[in-house]
């Protein structure tokens, strides 16, 4: 997962994997995506011919292993910022690019405080979802 993160930071499409598109990261700060609605589309234009799986978001990320079923990722979503970002910023000399040694730390520049992040991170499902108007009874 990190890999795919940080593929548009060392291909040197991107600076940062939160301002790269097509990133899972930058989907669970800003969602944007409607998978739902993406396959309808996909199937008005005969692009797509059948779609009988179920749609699902992305997992969420729960933190640590529980006694319990765990239907997200054992990972706390914080801990896989730092990773990513520690990660993107080794020089590999057969990629192109790395998230610069210059740039905060990625809570930080994304201006939010660890509870900020928290709170976020563990949402965002409910954010991204439709608000559905309650119809005057």
């Amino acid at each position: 997962m990190a890999y795919v993160d940080l593929n548009p930071v060392r291909s040197g499409m991107g600076d940062t994997p939160e301002t790269s598109e097509h990133t899972s990261i930058k989907e669970r700060i800003a969602p944007r995506f409607d998978l739902a609605q993406a396959v309808r589309e996909q199937m008005k234009l005969d692009a797509l011919l059948r779609f009988d799986g179920p749609v699902k978001p992305l997992l969420s990320f729960e933190g640590a292993f529980a006694d319990r079923e765990q239907p997200g990722i054992p990972f706390a979503f914080q801990d896989y910022l730092s990773l990513v970002d520690y990660t993107g910023r080794a020089i590999d000399p057969r990629k192109k690019g790395a998230i610069a040694g210059s740039q905060p730390p990625i809570l930080r520049r994304l201006g939010l405080t660890s509870d900020q992040w928290l709170a976020q991170s563990t949402q965002f499902e409910a954010m991204s979802r439709p608000k559905r108007r309650r119809s005057a009874a």
